[in-house]
């Protein structure tokens, strides 16, 4: 049976243009980078050590335990944006300012681009794996959940 349920993100970056916005949920437990782990050209993820490799990342609801660190992710995100293949949101367990940067450049340039929020690892847990998420305006998850 389940159950809908919801949980409050901190908002890092939000939706441009403001918006409520559902995706399925995609969790990375792997640590990530998106310069060499997402491929700008598809969306796809490119890093063969993740158990998601080949699977697209575009409209989906990334939640992100770790994140290995490129000054390049900014620009890697800021394509994906432009080609609209960028996931809708992106939950992190840690605000990462390099990442931020890509959807700030890409709200300035008038693309819509995901929000960036922020929930612990543990938290992160209660969002069950590929279900559909809506993120509103002001950070709050609904979704299905086991009950």
């Amino acid at each position: 049976m389940s159950a809908a349920m919801n949980v409050n993100l901190a908002v890092l970056v939000p939706t441009a243009p403001s918006r409520t916005v559902v995706g399925r949920a995609m969790h990375l437990i792997e640590p990530i980078s998106f310069w060499g782990g997402v491929s700008p050209a598809d969306g796809l993820l490119s890093d063969p050590r993740s158990v998601r490799f080949g699977q697209s990342v575009a409209d989906r609801v990334l939640i992100v335990r770790e994140l290995r660190g490129s000054s390049s992710a900014s620009s890697v995100l800021l394509e994906l944006v432009y080609k609209r293949l960028a996931p809708c949101a992106i939950i992190l367990s840690a605000a990462d300012a390099i990442l931020a940067l890509g959807v700030l450049i890409a709200n300035e340039m008038g693309w819509p681009a995901p929000g960036i929020f922020e929930l612990s690892s543990l938290q992160q847990e209660t969002i069950p794996d590929g279900a559909i998420v809506s993120i509103d305006t002001h950070g709050v998850a609904f979704f299905e959940g086991s009950g």
